[in-house]
């Protein structure tokens, strides 16, 4: 396989792969006409760039870079011929977009996609990409947004973060969203890894199974804190600091099937809880024991979320160092 730059001749490539998944799953849209009809004139007059890969003398995939604002560019129209589809031919385009765009000097990259498309989803997260709350969305079939920062970024522990709760109850769909996908993020990331890497500890810290045991060991205080907020009680129940349940369950002597399942169950159950609450609920608040700070079950959510993906890149991390992706 190897990639080639759009000219003039590949438009018929660009539009014929992208309206076979579009019209497969969905329907065009009108930016769909726009984009794959006059791609020159709508993606690389503006700054953009579409690439191709070809496998044995044919065109069987591509996408786009295409400009947002200064330094951020979306990720669009990545499409492979479903007869070529397995061969690894979409992760080759996702790589080339990722190495294009730090070319150009981006800071970050987009992408809008449909929870529908589960190859496509696992593959942006093996890549790095994370969810984020969908805004700015031009197709209705999108449902799930992500995004990729191209330069390095200041490390910031966990403990360390701040945390801004600007925004409304109408968020809880996304964030119940962002939750339930936690547990297949899990599975997407340890799918095929052997066991002795998934418990091998970098620099004697927690194992891929030990940050996976600790999302599990502290489900059970979320579920405790929505309702301590939903109840009006006088205050948040705190949590361990020190970890110490975390670091004495022993996670390392379990298989990954076992781990994982537990935090799926105990999720699952938080999923039903907060199913349960209604609009009125969402509103009543406590103070956070540690942030010192008032919070709705609406931020809790977005806490928890936040704290599933401080962990999710962490896992990426560590398999990442294991030459693993």
């Amino acid at each position: 396989m190897r990639i080639v730059k759009y000219t003039p001749e590949y438009q018929k490539y660009f539009e014929q792969l992208n309206r076979a998944w579009v019209e497969k799953y969905f329907k065009m849209e009108p930016m769909d006409e726009a984009l794959l009809s006059n791609p020159e004139k709508n993606i690389l007059k503006n700054g953009g760039q579409i690439y191709f890969v070809e496998y044995q003398n044919k065109i069987i995939g591509t996408v786009a870079l295409v400009f947002v604002s200064n330094g951020v560019y979306e990720m669009a129209k990545m499409a492979v011929d479903e007869a070529f589809q397995g061969i690894g031919a979409g992760k080759f385009l996702c790589k080339t977009a990722i190495e294009e765009a730090k070319k150009i000097n981006a800071d970050k990259l987009i992408l809008f996609t449909n929870s529908r498309l589960k190859t496509a989803i696992e593959i942006y997260h093996k890549f790095g990409f994370k969810e984020v709350l969908l805004n700015g969305q031009e197709y209705s079939r999108a449902d799930t947004k992500m995004e990729f920062l191209l330069k390095p970024q200041p490390v910031i522990k966990w403990f360390d973060r701040q945390f801004d709760f600007n925004f409304g109850i109408e968020q809880f769909p996304d964030l119940l969203k962002r939750l339930e996908k936690t547990a297949a993020q899990i599975l997407e990331i340890t799918n095929g890894i052997p066991e002795q890497d998934l418990s091998f500890k970098p620099d004697g810290k927690w194992s891929v199974k030990e940050h996976i045991g600790h999302l599990w060991i502290l489900e059970p205080l979320w579920q405790k804190r929505f309702l301590e907020i939903k109840e009006h009680q006088a205050g948040m129940s705190p949590a361990d600091l020190n970890n110490t349940a975390t670091d004495n369950a022993s996670f390392n002597q379990y298989n990954i099937e076992k781990i994982t399942n537990d935090f799926q169950q105990e999720r699952k159950h938080t999923i039903r809880l907060l199913e349960s609450f209604n609009k009125k609920d969402l509103s009543n608040s406590l103070y956070h024991p540690r942030l010192n700070q008032p919070m709705r079950i609406i931020d809790l959510m977005y806490f928890v979320a936040e704290h599933d993906e401080h962990h999710l890149n962490t896992l990426l991390k560590i398999l990442n160092n294991q030459a693993h992706f």
